[in-house]
């Protein structure tokens, strides 16, 4: 056991090292190569376009986003990103209309208010002062988080010499020019494809059963690294009781993009305790984009247990309206040497912010669940939940689950999931 968690250990660091070496080399040749291929992909596009602002190239930047803007008008994303080529290149009364369009659009995007405020100083006209003023008074209401300092609109009492101090507290914004900004900060400070991102979180979950069952518990650590090209890769360890067993569990998964509208999943885990969990299971799953707001994912779990193996395969498809998300996944599997049973899950998901949601899941069908030491357990079960993810200080957020599922006429089971994550 402890030589295959070290060698899972040393796969994750040199997986980790070889994604990070993807990221700091050249994107435009092979977005350039892909756009060849596919003009109307849009995120590719848009990878390009930004790259090309970051370089400096405005002219071919606004092309890009010209381009963009014209299949889709009201995209926040691409509305920020042709307001920071005006900014950056000079005109920052081209960007203002812009960035006004996407503050009302998506008023939760603190970046850009800080942008808007940006350009509207950097326009040189006396009647910006007070509007940038007006937008800055509204953004301290809605991110009091936030530092809204600005030497122009916060100058210093008459007869003191402002004077910085040895180390000043730097706020994250945009820079009037991208030269003044590394290439890795100006990428982290994007609203939707960060070059780099990482996460941590870590959280427990308590659960009630009827029919004198022992409570379920558990407690877990996660970790994900992520890349503008949509390589990623995560980590995470877990303690569980149930039946009054306990198990711990290890697993690593990775995603890799086959092509602009398509993903690979791997994800793979193992427990030395495997007393419920499994001794160990490997999951791959196909993600493929076929249409804008339209996604499909298929896969696969293999699952290896004491008393056997499992199998189970899934198809899902989702919908993304807006803001909304509206899914739908039929599950087939079960134990070896068993019947399949199928399985739906419905689910809604409304996003309200950069990574802040809020959703609804209802399950229905049959499944089995490993029960320790009596085998396999095969019922009907119906089940509803509320998940979500909100914010509430900068790289800080809370995510949970609460949810009740009707395990036949076993037992019921009720509780909740609570999670502590900080991206930076």
């Amino acid at each position: 056991m402890t030589r295959s968690l070290l060698l899972l250990a040393a796969i994750c660091l040199g997986l980790a090292l070889q994604v990070r070496a993807e990221t700091l080399a050249d994107p435009e040749p092979g977005l350039r190569q892909e756009l060849a291929r596919h003009p109307d992909k849009l995120e590719a596009r848009f990878q390009l376009a930004r790259f090309l602002s970051w370089q400096k190239r405005f002219p071919e930047a606004a092309a890009e986003y010209s381009h963009l803007l014209r299949v889709q008008p009201e995209n926040v994303d691409y509305l920020l990103g042709m307001a920071q080529v005006q900014l950056w290149r000079g005109a920052p009364e081209q960007s203002v209309p812009l960035l006004k369009k996407a503050r009302q659009l998506a008023p939760k995007y603190e970046l850009i208010w800080h942008t808007e405020i940006q350009a509207r100083l950097a326009s040189g006209d006396p009647t910006q002062l007070p509007r940038a003023r007006r937008v800055r008074d509204k953004a301290r209401v809605r991110f009091p988080q936030g530092d809204w300092r600005y030497s122009q609109l916060d100058p210093a009492p008459e007869g003191v010499v402002a004077v910085a101090p040895a180390i000043a507290p730097t706020p994250v914004r945009l820079a009037a020019s991208p030269s003044a900004v590394p290439l890795a900060e100006l990428s982290a400070a994007s609203l939707s494809l960060p070059q780099s991102k990482t996460a941590w979180e870590a959280g427990f979950s308590s659960e009630s059963l009827t029919r004198g069952q022992p409570s379920w518990r558990s407690r877990y650590v996660l970790g994900e690294w992520s890349t503008a090209e949509r390589r990623s890769l995560s980590f995470g360890l877990r303690q569980t009781e149930r039946y009054a067993l306990s198990d711990r569990e290890m697993n690593l998964g990775g995603m890799l993009p086959l092509r602009a509208d398509m993903q690979l999943h791997m994800e793979a885990g193992l427990s030395d305790t495997h007393r419920v969990l499994p001794a160990r299971y490997g999951q791959v799953d196909w993600l493929y984009q076929p249409a804008q707001g339209w996604a499909l994912d298929t896969g696969f779990r293999r699952s290896l247990y004491d008393l056997g193996l499992t199998r189970v395969a899934h198809l899902t498809l989702d919908r993304y309206l807006g803001m909304e998300r509206f899914g739908y996944t039929l599950y087939e599997g079960g134990p070896d040497g068993s019947g399949s049973s199928p399985s739906h899950r419905w689910q809604w998901a409304h996003y309200y912010g950069e990574s802040d949601w809020l959703g609804l899941t209802l399950s229905r069908g049959r499944e089995s669940e490993n029960t320790g030491s009596t085998g396999f357990l095969s019922s009907e079960v119906r089940g509803v939940m509320l998940s979500g993810r909100h914010s509430f200080a900068a790289q800080w957020s809370l995510s949970w689950d609460a949810g009740r599922q009707k395990q036949g006429d076993y037992y019921s089971r009720s509780g909740v999931r609570l999670g502590l994550r900080h991206t930076y």
